[in-house]
């Protein structure tokens, strides 16, 4: 494509990769209660790390280090296209899944908290040049749902970004 950026004076510029939103959420998170709901939805036969900014990283099959696996399958969905998956949870809860065994919660009370800050703040969380296909085959046209997923994926892009695991749990 590098002959398409000369005839159109664009740039290839590495920075650009992996893409990035501009939208970056800083509330207060609970990993206590995140700890919680990890392990009720994972029926408590999941070992998996969190992340600074919510971001939990799950293990289909036992591993030794949780730490080291965990940072390399949040790379994995950082350094491919991370697509998302919001799925409104049985406690009212929605839980954004993403390619990798990985997803970020979203409390009910954080979309009644933050409901019009989300509303205000979603299309920031779409990456440069990005067009996402709702389940309507709709480009960047979100419902609920794909608000609540573009915010739990923010909240994943800063994690991948600076990622700093807080807390871990093996079986």
């Amino acid at each position: 494509m590098k002959i398409f950026d000369k005839i159109f004076g664009r740039k290839n510029n590495p920075k650009d990769f992996p893409p990035k939103p501009s939208w970056k959420p800083d509330f207060p998170i609970n990993y206590e209660l995140i700890l919680e709901k990890a392990i009720y939805y994972t029926d408590n036969k999941r070992q998996f790390a969190i992340f600074q900014f919510g971001t939990v990283v799950t293990f289909p099959d036992k591993v030794t280090d949780i730490e080291v696996v965990a940072l390399k399958i949040l790379e994995d969905i950082y350094l491919a296209h991370p697509d998302f998956n919001p799925k409104k949870m049985d406690d009212g809860n929605y839980v954004v899944e993403y390619s990798q065994p990985a997803f970020t919660i979203i409390f009910s009370e954080e979309l009644e908290r933050y409901s019009k800050y989300i509303e205000d703040n979603y299309m920031k969380g779409l990456c440069k040049d990005e067009v996402l296909i709702n389940s309507r085959g709709q480009a960047n046209v979100f419902e609920t749902e794909g608000k609540i997923g573009l915010f739990g994926r923010s909240k994943m892009f800063l994690d991948a970004q600076n990622p700093e695991i807080v807390l871990t749990h093996g079986l």
